[in-house]
């Protein structure tokens, strides 16, 4: 609908459910929790874990150009 490339999205997850989309994204994120046999797929590991600001994370450094 909004015609967004792929390379220009950013995916987030912890788990295999969401391993897809973390590839098929431009950047693909795990948290600091995300299970240690999907990390070495991610292109970025958070700092914060999913219940600590990982999204925020994330969202600073990559929307807003900040660190938390």
């Amino acid at each position: 609908i909004l015609h967004v490339d792929i390379k220009d999205t950013i995916a987030i997850g912890d788990n295999f459910n969401d391993l897809s989309m973390i590839k098929a994204a431009g950047l693909g994120v795990g948290v600091a929790n995300t299970i240690e046999q999907m990390k070495k797929e991610c292109d970025l590991i958070t700092e914060n874990d999913c219940d600590h600001s990982a999204v925020a994370e994330v969202i600073n450094q990559f929307i807003f150009n900040q660190s938390i």
